[in-house]
């Protein structure tokens, strides 16, 4: 994806932007609600139609939209879900960086495309994979827990019907591997880095704006599941995106989640189900990951105090 034309000069007036910060106008509020609002519309608006279009085609039974497991399995066939998320990357992902293109008119640090040296891809790598594996930890809790607690074992039933509904052994792993590991993180985080936390980071401490960004994040995924399964990513995401200032580098973690959490690496590995070598590999991450985010945090804090001494 080529980077979009905005200022990519180091040392912008973002490094400046927690000591001078902007006034709200009605966008500030209403463009983030609007776009998510828009973003699920289009999504399920999207799987409807490829599901009708795959039912006309293949002469399905009209019982595959009155029942709820027919229609689940239509969805399944259809791949409605994995074609959607490319439709709403090709489509939905323009139309936000027009959004942002517009808005740096006025608000240069609406969108941080400053130059990242290549440790900021590092630390990014590291610590989205080791929030993968705290994710792991904190889901296989959740799946002991189920085993006494009823609701939460519906819960984990339920997220893993929706993560099937992206999986299809006959021919559409590369629609999986399209949708899942680069047009949705695109779309997302243009959504939720770009627009949410760019538009609330203007007018509020940079704490604030990450703390929301990874929150809306979260339970923009609805199931609670899936909601547990990408917080503290979600955090990661965004708090590395305010350290580096480039919208490039959540996308490229992001990518890098859901290919190695999506299951997308082990199949094209060939690693069994019960395989304990990615697992390991996530927990060494955990500590290499916090290492290297602690660092750039220092680095972060120590440019901005030079900054307020400067002032």
């Amino acid at each position: 994806m080529p980077e979009p034309d905005f200022n990519l000069n180091e040392n912008t007036v973002s490094d400046n932007f927690d000591l001078k910060r902007q006034r709200a106008d009605a966008l500030t509020f209403l463009a983030p609600l609007l776009f998510m609002l828009l973003h699920a519309i289009f999504l399920n608006l999207a799987a409807m139609g490829i599901a009708v279009i795959h039912y006309l085609v293949n002469d399905v039974s009209l019982t595959a939209f009155s029942e709820t497991q027919a229609f689940e399995h239509l969805l399944l066939e259809s791949q409605a879900q994995n074609w959607s998320s490319v439709l709403l990357g090709l489509v939905m992902s323009p139309i936000y960086l027009v959004y942002l293109k517009y808005r740096s008119r006025k608000y240069p640090d609406i969108l941080l495309t400053e130059r990242a040296p290549a440790r900021y891809w590092l630390t990014g790598f590291s610590a989205i994979m080791g929030s993968l594996g705290i994710s792991m930890i904190w889901i296989s809790l959740l799946i002991y827990m189920g085993d006494f607690i009823p609701v939460i074992k519906e819960h984990y039933h339920n997220y893993i019907n929706a993560a099937e509904a992206l999986q299809h052994l006959d021919g559409y792993f590369w629609l999986e591997i399209l949708a899942v590991v680069i047009m949705i993180p695109i779309a997302e985080e243009l959504l939720f880095r770009g627009i949410l936390q760019g538009e609330v980071r203007r007018v509020a401490p940079a704490g604030l704006a990450v703390f929301l960004s990874a929150i809306v994040f979260a339970l923009f995924h609805i199931l609670p599941f899936q909601i547990a399964f990408v917080i503290i990513p979600g955090l990661v995401l965004a708090l590395v995106y305010e350290l580096t200032r480039n919208i490039l580098i959540p996308i490229f973690m992001h990518m890098v989640y859901n290919f190695f959490g999506g299951g997308i690496f082990s199949r094209l590995a060939g690693l069994p189900d019960d395989s304990m070598v990615l697992f390991w590999v996530e927990m060494a991450f955990i500590i290499i990951g916090l290492i290297l985010l602690v660092l750039l945090i220092l680095e972060r804090s120590k440019a901005k105090k030079s900054i307020r001494t400067e002032v």
